[in-house]
């Protein structure tokens, strides 16, 4: 408990809104000084507040996934520093999955301690996406962390302000973009730095024991706010199950993320030591993301306007088996974990629907994106493009399925980058972009659209087939709920001929043209008991083709004159 047992109301509130005031500036700093596009424009990065204790008191509410990046630190840290070797203006640098928390090698982060005086009171942090820190160019067959690209476990990068020089060539040195990466680090420095002075100025304003109080309070009250649901609620257990289609080595082998929700009282614990043995290829995720995907899932099931702070760590529980999927070894490929966070977090929504049936949900389209890589023919240097595209989410009990949006994890943060950006930036042309037609599972509520995005490269350009086939389940798309059904998986295909599922990397010479497609959210409901009103609106916009409609939905169309046909309709409905 806090060492102020009675805070003043008004002055919580405003510090409250101080700590989220402080997060939202050091977003805006960090994406308004980025080099890369990725972080720029698909804004592939978030900002935290931790406390003396390097637990998190405020941070992005947009980006749940980067959560666990931050706060797992303290399991770490003191084995590389003790407090008494941080001084102020030192900033530190890591991006080692296993002894950091980052979500993967090219998530870099930096971690600045902050004093009042020379009273330490709290950390700012920010984590930020690198298009490229060395490694092969196809990461998809990785079979361990170091095949990933250069890892690195927290170091001093910035010495009572001073710049590490040979640190900034050492990373110079591991990357072929050096100006975009080291440009994008002194980004996340500047992010951090801003941060500082802002929590060095509320200390001075309320003093450091007020505003440890006030966080700690926080704290409090988030996890007495989610123990009151729980409590609310049945006792239980629900179990879930979600499957890839594979790890990019071992193409014949399912991975399935298995858990079992157990609810009493107000103690959760999510068990996720059923999960399948961990994958040759980089297809794991670390444990601190996966309980990243368990604090989403109760934040979204009971007030998505809940704080992301520590409170959620102390109410939900987690259970993991080393050398599991979601629980990988120490030094076991991850560099491509976004499918499995996603379905994780799919799975964890899925589980508890069963808590929770009035909002159980259609399983989301996932993540995924796309790597273009040149050698630089005719623009004369290398270049990385890193673009994060549009899936869905599924439907719910009351509304469609959100439309061309990150999945979960991202809460709409990440998107694709500017049409314009690229092609004035890169050696191509984007051609399409659009909501890809049927992708969204059928449904009383149909299930949000993927996109369809196809690019023209102008010289020879390689591309990571497991980066664009990012969401990787063909085999047991995103499902339906309730009778809804499955959406539509993504794909790849070069010049209209879809890529082999094998395919390590495709080479596209000048002219060539690269389709990627996304998969959309799963339904809601008997689809034949969605109003035909509803579905002739989504043939009409593109959603919905007239053979969907007709053989999904039971509605025919008369495209001439744009309307229902009622007796056909009719005939539909009662003859399935």
């Amino acid at each position: 408990m806090s060492t102020i047992t009675t805070i003043d109301p008004i002055a919580l509130e405003l510090i409250n809104s101080k700590l989220t005031g402080i997060v939202d500036e050091m977003r805006a700093v960090l994406f308004h000084s980025g080099y890369s596009t990725v972080l720029r424009e698909s804004e592939d990065g978030s900002c935290g507040l931790l406390d003396a204790q390097l637990r998190t008191v405020a941070t992005s509410k947009k980006l749940p996934l980067h959560f666990g990046s931050f706060s797992a630190i303290r399991d770490h840290l003191h084995k590389y520093y003790s407090q008494d070797e941080l001084e102020d203006g030192d900033v530190l640098l890591f991006n080692d999955p296993y002894e950091g928390a980052a979500t993967h090698p090219p998530d870099t982060i930096t971690l600045m301690p902050v004093f009042a005086g020379k009273r330490l009171v709290g950390y700012t942090a920010s984590l930020a996406h690198k298009p490229d820190l060395g490694g092969p160019r196809s990461k998809g067959n990785a079979r361990d962390l170091w095949e990933e690209g250069l890892v690195i476990r927290p170091i001093k990068f910035y010495s009572r302000g001073q710049v590490n020089r040979e640190v900034e060539r050492l990373i110079a040195s591991n990357s072929r973009l050096p100006v975009e990466t080291l440009g994008d680090l002194r980004g996340q420095v500047a992010s951090c730095r801003v941060g500082a002075e802002r929590l060095k100025e509320l200390c001075q304003r309320f003093g450091p024991d007020v505003v440890e109080a006030a966080s700690q309070e926080l704290m409090d009250r988030l996890a007495a706010r989610l123990r009151e649901e729980l409590r609310a609620l049945p006792d239980g257990s629900f179990e879930a199950v979600g499957m890839l289609d594979h790890d990019s080595i071992d193409f014949d082998r399912p991975l399935h993320c298995r858990l079992k929700v157990t609810k009493t009282g107000d103690d959760i614990l999510f068990d996720f030591t059923g999960s399948d043995p961990q994958a040759k290829g980089p297809i794991n995720c670390i444990a601190p993301l996966i309980k990243n995907c368990c604090y989403f899932g109760l934040m979204a099931m009971t007030d998505p306007n809940l704080p992301f702070n520590h409170g959620f760590v102390e109410v939900a529980r987690t259970a993991f088996k080393e050398g599991t999927i979601v629980c990988p070894r120490p030094g076991s490929a991850v560099n491509n974990y976004v499918p499995l966070a996603y379905l994780a977090s799919d799975v964890v929504l899925a589980a508890l629907g069963g808590l929770w049936p009035e909002k159980a949900v259609g399983s989301a389209g996932g993540g995924g994106g796309i790597l273009l890589r040149g050698a630089g023919a005719a623009s004369r240097k290398p270049w990385v493009l890193l673009e994060l595209l549009d899936t869905a989410l599924g439907a719910t009990s009351t509304a469609d399925g959100i439309s061309l949006i990150h999945g979960t994890l991202g809460m709409g943060q990440f998107r694709p980058g500017p049409i314009e950006i690229h092609e004035t930036e890169f050696p191509l042309r984007v051609t399409r972009f659009e909501v890809w037609t049927d992708s969204g599972g059928p449904g009383h509520f149909r299930g949000g659209l993927g996109s369809l995005r196809e690019y023209e490269v102008l010289e020879d350009v390689s591309v990571p087939v497991d980066a664009a086939k990012g969401a990787r389940r063909g085999l047991a798309p995103p499902w339906g709920v309730a009778g809804g059904k499955a959406a539509r998986p993504g794909d790849v295909a070069v010049n209209g001929v879809p890529v082999s599922e094998r395919a390590i990397e495709v080479i596209l010479k000048p002219g060539d043209r690269l389709t990627v497609t996304m998969n959309g959210g799963g339904g809601y409901g008997d689809p034949f008991k969605r109003d035909p009103e509803n579905v002739l609106g989504d043939w009409v916009d593109g959603y919905v083709s007239l053979e969907a409609a007709r053989t999904e939905y039971g509605v025919a169309i008369d495209p001439a004159s744009r309307t229902i046909n009622q007796p056909g309709t009719a005939a539909l409905r009662a003859g399935r």
